[in-house]
């Protein structure tokens, strides 16, 4: 039995006892209607959440109070970001004595002994051919030929994965990069800081890593399972690539061109199941002005290609959306749409979790976020050091102090309406009161 088949068979062997698995390592309940009325996903982990940990000073930290506040809120699932780069100083080796491994570790167990499910994610990777290249770079368009730059670049990248799972076996779910359909991040690492790349060379170099990082991820650690690097649509959804990229993955899934490793492997050893490339769906559903119907109607969409490329039911995770509430006219209209978009989920069975982007707005002007300051946090932000006034369009803003600055830590609306929807009990006000 040849390498692939064996981490095919352990994989499926480790999920049996959560999912069915019949046929050609195809995981799924069966006599389901193929049709996106019907799903495999358990939404009793409907309620997720986006926490940064790179974003937390450590004078400001407190990870026991800051996951409490998420089991109070009634979170199930937290996106977890854990870059390659704040752990490790290679593919292959971590940073000694690292401050952020160890914070992150106790992060993780905090959300566990909670009763939240981790969810890792990892968009940087190392490239040692090019200088300029930044971490979220993909800095080279395909070319599988034996020796060239962009296979040293995905061995680079197996390598890392292989990496980060070892240090972290505790993490079940691994996302694998994070809107690899969107230039700002399927990037050629130029100086313009722009992609040169087209949808389907995005398309082909996601494909190889995802089948890259699903085998390292598996290899290490054959429960786990991988999670396509969210989609997304910058102008909303429905009005971008989305529905051609995820034909195009699943076209060269088929084509028998991709998913075995280049210049080690024959071509012979090609892997056409796309569980090999990602067990779990992913999609970032952003609509700055939210339509219930329609956000029914386009995921609706987009899952029923999945449903005609497999032939079976496979879950979805939604691990980024939210909004603004500067940008959309203020606190109350992110607090209808939350509602709305919690209430649409429940008529969509393939959707386990929905992760809002993200728990604490972000106090620091001109951060990594976009221009000005952001506020698609539930809270405001906790560190004192990132003082900043409350929207002037957000009227019913609360936790303000007498100047007018947000109190750092404190909930807003949308923090009790969250807490309201997702069955969640206890004090909200655990950081602005200490």
């Amino acid at each position: 039995m040849n390498l692939i088949k064996k981490i095919k068979r352990a994989v499926c062997l480790a999920g049996a006892g959560i999912l069915m698995c019949s046929g050609f390592f195809g995981c799924g309940k069966k006599g389901l209607p193929l049709d996106a009325g019907h799903g495999i996903a358990d939404q009793s982990n409907l309620f997720g959440m986006c926490y940064l940990l790179e974003e937390r000073s450590a004078e400001s930290l407190d990870i026991q109070t800051e996951v409490q506040l998420m089991k109070n809120l009634g979170v199930k699932t937290v996106r977890q970001w854990m870059h390659f780069t704040h752990f490790m100083s290679s593919p292959t080796e971590l940073i000694q004595n690292c401050e952020t491994t160890e914070n992150m570790h106790k992060l993780l167990a905090e959300c566990e002994e909670a009763g939240m499910v981790n969810i890792g994610m990892n968009h940087h990777n190392f490239c040692t051919t090019r200088a300029k290249a930044s971490p979220t770079a993909k800095p080279f368009s395909r070319d599988v030929s034996e020796g060239s730059e962009y296979v040293q670049w995905l061995n680079d990248y197996y390598e890392s994965w292989k990496t980060l799972v070892g240090e972290f076996p505790e993490v079940m779910y691994w996302e694998i990069d994070n809107e690899v359909n969107n230039p700002d991040f399927m990037t050629d690492g130029g100086d313009k800081g722009s992609s040169a790349y087209s949808v389907k060379q995005m398309a082909e170099i996601a494909t190889d890593m995802f089948y890259y990082a699903t085998r390292a991820i598996h290899e290490v650690n054959p429960k786990a399972q991988s999670i396509m690097g969210g989609l997304t649509e910058p102008t909303g959804l429905g009005k971008g690539n989305t529905a051609n990229f995820l034909q195009m993955l699943y076209d060269n899934i088929a084509s028998g061109e991709y998913g075995y490793f280049y210049g080690i492997e024959d071509s012979s050893d090609a892997s056409k199941n796309p569980d090999d490339y990602f067990q779990i769906a992913c999609w970032h559903p952003y609509m700055s002005n939210f339509n219930k119907q329609h956000f029914i109607d386009i995921n609706n969409e987009y899952y029923e290609i999945i449903l005609r490329n497999e032939g079976k039911h496979k879950k979805v995770f939604f691990t980024e959306i939210g909004w603004n509430d500067d940008a959309i006219g203020g606190e109350a209209v992110s607090v209808d749409f939350t509602e709305q978009m919690y209430d649409a989920l429940k008529s969509m069975p393939y959707v386990e979790t929905a992760n809002l982007f993200k728990l604490y707005d972000n106090g620091t002007k001109n951060n990594w976020d976009g221009p000005s300051y952001l506020y698609f946090g539930l809270f405001h932000d906790p560190d004192p050091a990132h003082v900043y006034t409350p929207c002037e369009s957000s009227t019913e803003a609360i936790n303000i102090d007498e100047n007018g600055y947000c109190i750092p830590g404190a909930p807003k609306n949308r923090a009790y309406e969250y807490q309201r929807l997702a069955g969640g009990s206890g004090n909200l006000g655990l950081l602005a009161e200490k």
